[in-house]
């Protein structure tokens, strides 16, 4: 995409708010795949890439993607819907939750 809009690393960069390094590891595949690397990687692409897999019709799957649309932590959506962060994590790392936290999470989807 970078080549495509005819773009130097340091310019997208400067773009998304991080140093080219960031840029240069990510091109690479040698970034760590956070919540922060991924949300930029949205902001530039406008979208997320389908390598990550994810499910969107799932809840699981629409969780992931707000937290990466949004650039949310599990800290950041526990505070927002009012369940602890471990919650949050545990659910979309697999776990089942409870009809409560479900509806909770489903909230999100509907404000």
């Amino acid at each position: 995409m970078r080549i495509d809009r005819e773009m130097t690393q340091k310019e997208v960069a400067r773009e998304l708010g991080v140093n080219r390094n960031f840029i240069c590891e990510m091109e690479l595949g040698k970034l760590t795949q956070t919540i922060f690397s991924l949300h930029k990687a949205y902001l530039f692409l406008g979208y997320i890439p389908k390598t990550l897999d994810i499910k969107d019709s799932t809840l699981r799957g629409k969780l992931y993607a707000y937290r990466i649309r949004n650039g949310f932590t599990y800290t950041q959506v526990a505070k927002i819907i009012g369940v602890d962060k471990s919650t949050i994590a545990r659910f979309e790392n697999g776990r089942e939750a409870k009809p409560k936290t479900l509806k909770l999470i489903l909230s999100i989807f509907h404000t």
